[in-house]
């Protein structure tokens, strides 16, 4: 068998320029690229040259580029500046409407009627930005389509004001560690159904933590049906401005421990309310609030 001539092949790629209107993309570097290409693969005494390599540099070369167009990465739980619509993990952009010019940071789950969330769960979140009202908003749409939770705790928190309003509480319990800068429970004994969520299967949870957050917010998006939420969790979530405030829940035990309320420091100036702004049915309530003249800064 005589001497095989083997003969090197190089592959190179001129600068690619694409142009669309107002929009043109030049990658200047890929005119220096230079790919060998083997001469080709012996088989039995022949030869089978690999003309497909050529077409696996530019599939490179193609998806290289597209990766560089694209730019943006996938925003996922828990990123902030978002706006989650359950069950999904995956947001998109947030554009304040009290800022649209400013970059958002503000961190928002949407939940469609019929949704059912498993733990949703807020751990050592610092809240807070001048100009925006609550710091944090959990709000279902309407007397009839209510965001149900089997249990809400709020404790190791503080926030200058708290008010929660179009409610039915099954069990409140505020213990002798919530201090408050004044408080007003206006609640109307009723028989309240109590709330049990016993299964979290196939149900999400959202947790987030060690946080610095503008605000966050929590509703519902759509009527027909009502939100079921297992557990509600606020853990040393505090906010130097802005409201807690809550609309339209359904609570089975809400509990507030070692909380602290007040922007005024005025005991006669309600800073905690429940049920003064939209009626609150409730069917057992534990008043342990200490008022005391707290200012949250």
């Amino acid at each position: 068998m005589g001497k095989m001539n083997k003969r090197k092949f190089t592959f190179s790629v001129p600068g690619i320029r694409t142009m669309l209107p107002g929009l043109s993309v030049k990658i200047p570097g890929l005119s220096r690229l230079r790919i060998p290409l083997p001469g080709g693969i012996y088989l039995g005494g022949g030869r089978l040259i690999l003309v497909s390599l050529s077409a696996v540099a530019l599939g490179f070369l193609a998806s290289m580029f597209l990766l560089i167009s694209k730019g943006e990465q996938q925003i996922t739980w828990p990123m902030l500046g978002a706006v989650y619509e359950a069950p999904s993990l995956v947001g998109a952009r947030a554009v304040d409407r009290e800022f649209p010019a400013e970059v958002s940071q503000t961190l928002e789950i949407r939940l469609p009627a019929g949704t059912r969330l498993d733990e949703v769960r807020f751990t050592d979140i610092n809240l807070g930005k001048s100009g925006l009202t609550n710091a944090f908003t959990l709000s279902g749409t309407s007397t009839t389509d209510l965001i149900v939770i089997d249990e809400l705790i709020i404790r190791n928190s503080e926030f200058p004001t708290m008010s929660i309003d179009y409610a039915e509480i099954y069990q409140l319990h505020a213990t002798s560690s919530v201090i408050a800068a004044g408080h007003t429970f206006t609640l109307t004994t009723a028989t309240t159904t109590d709330v049990t969520v016993s299964s979290g299967r196939g149900a999400i949870s959202y947790v987030a933590e060690d946080m610095t957050v503008d605000r966050i917010i929590l509703t519902q998006v759509s009527s027909g049906d009502d939100v079921v939420i297992d557990r509600l969790i606020l853990d040393g979530v505090s906010a130097w401005t802005g409201a807690f405030d809550a609309d339209y829940i359904h609570v089975g035990t809400l509990t507030l421990e070692n909380v602290k309320i007040g922007d005024d420091a005025d005991i006669n100036s309600a800073d905690l309310t429940i049920g003064t702004n939209g009626a609150v049915n409730i069917n057992s309530v534990l008043d342990g609030v200490q008022e005391e003249p707290i200012q949250i800064r």
